[in-house]
C-alpha cells in the first residue's frame, strides 16, 4: 500500500503536552504528537492504553486536564478555549457502524449535511456515493447490506462533509477476516483521494503496520514510541515493543569484549561495558536452518504447518534450552531430525 505525506508542511493537527486526569488517575499523560495532511496515523496499543480516550478529546467529546491541540496551528482546545466538537471539522467513524436503520443509503450519508443548500447536498452524496462504490445501493436500508457494505456506507457518511480529520476507531475489528483485509486496502484508497488525515486507533499491529504511515505505539495514558513501522519493528524503544511485533525468543547474556556472550551464540554489543548483564530477544524469524556441528547442535521438537509459515520447536543439545522460530512456506525437516541454526542479527536486541 502507497504510502506517501508530506512531513515538511505544518502539522493538520497537533498535540501538545496534553493530559487528562479522572479524580487521582492519569489517563493521558504528556501527550506530543502530530499529524499531517494525507497521513494515516495508527494508534497502537492494548485495551485500556488511553487510545480511545485520545481520539474523544480531539473530537471534543470529552475534556483535557492539561495541554493544547491545535488544528492548522489554530488551537481548538487549550486553556483559554474549547471549540465545541461540531465546529472542528472532525469526522468520526467508529466500530459500531450506528447507521439509521429506517434511512437508506442516501439518507443516511445525507444526515450530516444539514448546513447545506439543497443543491450541493445533492451533489455531495453523489459525489460521496460514487467515491464508495454504492451506485448501486442508493435507495437500499441497512439491513438489506452485507457488513462490508455497511462499512462503506458508514465511511460515506464521515467523509461526506469533506472534514479536515477522520477519527476511527478499530473500524475493522468486527469483520472477518478476509472481508477486513480487502476492505482495508479499500477504506485508505477512497481516504487518500478525499486528501483527509486519519487517526485510526487498533489494537492489532499488522493493521497498524499495513494503514499507518506512522505509528503512535501508546502504553498506559503515555507515547512509547513513535515512528514508521520499519522504526518499531528494527529499533524497538524496549522488550515490551519487540514482543509486540513478533513472536520472541528470550536469553540471558554477559558482556565481554563489545559481545554479548549466550547459550544461543554471541552478538555485536557496542553501546555496553565489559561485565554486564543484558537479556537478549531474538524475533521468531530471525532463525534459519542449516547443517549442524558440535557447538550448533538442535532437535526438531515440534513442526506445525501454518499455510503460509511453519513454526518450529527446538531443543538446544548443548543445554536443553528451547528456541522457537518461523519460516515462510513448508520445511522438508521432520520431527528429531538434527539441524544447526543462523540467526539474522537485524532482528537480535539487547536490553
Amino acid at each position: 500500500m502507497e504510502k506517501i505525506t508530506n512531513y515538511l508542511c505544518i502539522p493538520r493537527l497537533r498535540i501538545d503536552s496534553l493530559c487528562k486526569k479522572i479524580e487521582d488517575k492519569h489517563i493521558l499523560s504528556n501527550i506530543n504528537v502530530s499529524l499531517y495532511p494525507g497521513e494515516v496515523l495508527c494508534l497502537l496499543g492494548n485495551s485500556g492504553c488511553g487510545k480511545t480516550t485520545l481520539l474523544r478529546v480531539v473530537a471534543g467529546l470529552e475534556d483535557q486536564s492539561f495541554g493544547a491541540i491545535y488544528i492548522n496551528e489554530n488551537e481548538i482546545s487549550g486553556p483559554n478555549i474549547n471549540i465545541p466538537a461540531n465546529s472542528r471539522s472532525i469526522g468520526l467513524m467508529f466500530q459500531e457502524y450506528a447507521l439509521f436503520p429506517h434511512l437508506t443509503v442516501e439518507e443516511n450519508i445525507a444526515y450530516g449535511l444539514d448546513g447545506l443548500n439543497r443543491t450541493d447536498r445533492v451533489n455531495k452524496i453523489n459525489k460521496t456515493i460514487i467515491n464508495v462504490g454504492l451506485e448501486n445501493y442508493r435507495k437500499s436500508y441497512p439491513h438489506m447490506l452485507s457488513g462490508g457494505e455497511q462499512q462503506r456506507v458508514a465511511l460515506a457518511r464521515a467523509i461526506a462533509p469533506e472534514p479536515l480529520i477522520l477519527l476511527m476507531d478499530e473500524p475493522f475489528s468486527g469483520l472477518d477476516r478476509s472481508l477486513r483485509d480487502s476492505l482495508r486496502e479499500e477504506t485508505i484508497m477512497i481516504l487518500k483521494k478525499s486528501d483527509v488525515s486519519i487517526i485510526l486507533v487498533t489494537h492489532d499491529p499488522e493493521e497498524a503496520m499495513l494503514m499507518g504511515d506512522r505509528i503512535v505505539l501508546m502504553r498506559d495514558g503515555e507515547v512509547i514510541q513513535v515512528g514508521t513501522s520499519e522504526d518499531l519493528f528494527l529499533d524497538p524503544v524496549d522488550k515490551n515493543t519487540v514482543k509486540l511485533f513478533s513472536g520472541v525468543n528470550e536469553f540471558n547474556g554477559v558482556i565481554l569484549d563489545g559481545f554479548a556472550l549466550s547459550n544461543i551464540g554471541r552478538f555485536k554489543a557496542p553501546k555496553y561495558t565489559d561485565g554486564d548483564k543484558v537479556d537478549i530477544l531474538i524475533r521468531d524469524q530471525a532463525f534459519m536452518l542449516t547443517k549442524p556441528s558440535s557447538d550448533n547442535n538442535f532437535k526438531i521438537k515440534y513442526v506445525n504447518f501454518m499455510g503460509e509459515t511453519t513454526r518450529l520447536t527446538l531443543i538446544n543439545m548443548i543445554d536443553e534450552s528451547i528456541v522457537r522460530m518461523t519460516v515462510p512456506g513448508m520445511v522438508k525437516n521432520k520431527i528429531n531430525d538434527i539441524v544447526g541454526l543462523n540467526i539474522d542479527e537485524r532482528f537480535v536486541y539487547l536490553f
